[in-house]
């Protein structure tokens, strides 16, 4: 199930974050106002963390939010892969290789990739059935 993977991948990573700042769970449990354990199941993956405690598990580790869902690859199993065909939208890593790729360029190349990208996208809509 995807869902149980994203749970995964941000309990480790939440996981990875406290090691790397040397807190226990009791720790970061005692931060957040929960038990030890409730961190465990974090971290397992077995309880789902809402949008709040994301929050505030980011401000304690001092981290963004957006680092939870870093190199999240569902594959297959990502349902906007499924729901959108060939126009589903980009994923994590392809937004930021063109960011990286983008920035690199000065003001006048970037317009011009924008013009380019416009047309496609244009040219793109009158060839749909």
């Amino acid at each position: 199930m995807v869902l149980n993977l994203v749970d995964k991948h941000i309990g480790a990573r939440v996981r990875a974050q406290r090691q790397a700042r040397g807190l226990t769970q009791r720790d970061l449990g005692e931060r957040l106002g929960v038990r030890f354990q409730q961190v465990q199941k974090y971290e397992s993956g077995q309880n789902r963390i809402s949008a709040a405690q994301m929050w505030r598990i980011a401000s304690v580790l001092e981290v963004p939010v957006s680092l939870f869902f870093e190199d999240l690859d569902l594959g297959e199993d990502d349902p906007r892969a499924s729901a959108g065909g060939e126009n589903a939208p980009l994923s994590p890593s392809q937004t930021r290789e063109l960011a990286q790729i983008f920035t690199t360029l000065d003001g006048s190349q970037r317009e011009a990739v924008m013009a380019f990208l416009r047309s496609l996208a244009q040219a793109g809509e009158g060839a749909r059935p």
